[in-house]
């Protein structure tokens, strides 16, 4: 006797919850308001979806779901609680300004104000381009998506459609962008006019496009382990997961092509970390070491797949981009970056507890900036001195940039809200190790090159990044409970 149908709740949450983690591909990473606000209405319809209370038979027949059995399990979830106090602190910060930005014909500039000093505080200013609650929206769909999933989500079946979902719109963007560059596209879509020529896909700016897709390449190895580990128990040696090997080739191809070091780098490691765990794990077993004919496909798709990415990317292209690593390493102390990331922590120090604000360093910056020529003005002239001015909208360091705003009582809410998620990595994924290895260097490398840039400032990008370690978390812990129910 085959088990009770999926409840048509679950299929609802899975559904909205698919089509959200989808439109990461293709909502403009998420920086304009419609493309945001898209975001939030799939995360909050994914999260009112698994607690409503429902009809009866919305809730199925098998035991999994209940009005008030839902309500309980996201109750029992230290996300949730985490989550919604990192949402009061923005709020807070949001409805207390410390300073508030002025503008006349000359431009703007921003004057204390008074304030509740001993609460969190921010800045006074619009929604668009950036104020503490349109950084609530973009905190606000990632986390409400990942309740609603969390709660939503009780059947292994159900997780892996989300991640093939994932996946697979991930992968038709990066040949999308390919395509776009095969083609000299000087739009977005051929369509979106962009004001950074360096876009890639449907990012605006290349870097975040690029680790975008080195997510995507983290969910096709936690995919690619999951089913081979269920292809061993079943004693096959085939299965969906071998397609994976030519979409991992695919992303990382369309990742070269974007001439991203950041993205380069930390793919490669992605890269480097799938092979050598697919390799390992595929020396280790018995249904496939006997097997000459997937012997033979494996080596074909391996090979196919590194043919393809060294066919397409120019690597001349990609030595010019990464210039004298030497000279770089030398010369780092004077980089705009680095003198940035100097700045801003400056910055922190003085705001260390509570932090500036959600979506304040863009205005507070200056003031610190003009105190530092080489990144307060454009260029030096010979006869009339420093002249133009740079405009800096982020610190190009997520972490420090983090602290900043949030201080140490929001980081370190965010701290453990990732520190759930690598315990369960750590201490539920009995059976499935190398799919916790895969999900523990995405977030390793999805940090790593936060540092030196400001992916995190992506809705799309923050959302698919909670979304997938939601939902890969979810699937481990199932799988796990399946072994020892």
């Amino acid at each position: 006797m085959g088990s009770p149908s999926v409840a048509p709740r679950e299929w609802a949450v899975v559904v909205v919850g698919g089509l959200t983690l989808a439109f990461t591909a293709w909502g403009l990473a998420g920086v304009q308001l419609w493309s945001l606000h898209t975001l939030l209405a799939g995360g909050l319809l994914t999260w009112l979806l698994s607690v409503v209370p429902m009809p009866q038979r919305w809730n199925g027949v098998d035991g999994e779901h209940g009005n008030a059995q839902n309500v309980k399990r996201l109750l029992k979830f230290p996300v949730f609680w985490l989550g919604l106090a990192f949402l009061a602190y923005i709020a807070i910060q949001g409805v207390n300004p410390a300073w508030e930005q002025l503008r006349d014909d000359g431009g703007w500039w921003v004057e204390e104000v008074e304030s509740v000093s001993w609460l969190p505080a921010g800045v006074d200013t619009s929604y668009v381009p950036m104020n503490a609650f349109r950084v609530l929206s973009s905190f606000a769909a990632a986390f409400t998506l990942v309740w609603g999933l969390w709660v939503g989500v009780r059947r292994r079946s159900s997780a892996v459609l989300l991640l093939w979902t994932l996946v697979i719109s991930g992968v038709v963007m990066a040949i999308v962008a390919m395509l776009q560059k095969f083609s000299g596209a000087d739009a977005v879509l051929w369509t979106v006019k962009s004001s950074n020529a360096n876009f890639w896909g449907t990012f605006f700016y290349r870097n975040e496009g690029v680790a975008y897709l080195n997510l995507i390449i983290c969910a096709c190895g936690v995919l690619y382990f999951y089913h081979f580990n269920q292809a061993e128990r079943r004693g096959q040696t085939g299965g969906p997961h071998l397609l994976l090997f030519v979409f991992v080739a695919v992303l990382y191809t369309s990742i070269g092509l974007a001439l991203s070091r950041g993205g380069i780098l930390f793919g490669g490691l992605m890269m480097a970390c799938f092979f050598i765990a697919a390799a390992a794990r595929w020396l280790f077993s018995n249904s496939v070491r006997n097997s000459i004919l997937l012997t033979l496909l494996i080596g074909s798709l391996l090979g196919g797949g590194g043919y393809m990415m060294f066919q397409y990317v120019d690597i001349q292209d990609i030595e010019t981009r990464f210039g004298d690593i030497e000279a770089t390493i030398q010369s780092a102390d004077q980089d705009s970056r680095a003198i940035t990331t100097k700045v801003t922590w400056q910055m922190a120090k003085e705001e260390l507890w509570l932090g500036w604000g959600a979506g304040s360093w863009r205005y507070i910056f200056p003031m610190y900036q003009k105190s530092y020529p080489e990144i307060y003005y454009q260029r030096y002239h010979p006869k009339r001195g420093w002249i133009g001015r740079k405009v800096f909208h982020y610190a190009h360091n997520d972490v420090v940039q983090f602290l900043c705003e949030y201080g140490i009582v929001g980081c370190g809410i965010l701290l453990m809200i990732f520190g759930y998620w690598v315990w369960h990595l750590l201490f539920r994924a009995s059976g499935n190790t190398l799919c916790a290895l895969m999900l523990m260097v995405g977030l390793s490398t999805a940090f790593g090159h936060a540092f030196v840039d400001f992916i995190f400032q992506s809705p799309v990008y923050w959302l698919a990044l909670n979304g997938l370690l939601c939902v890969s978390v979810k699937l481990l812990s199932l799988h796990s409970e399946r072994v020892y129910r």
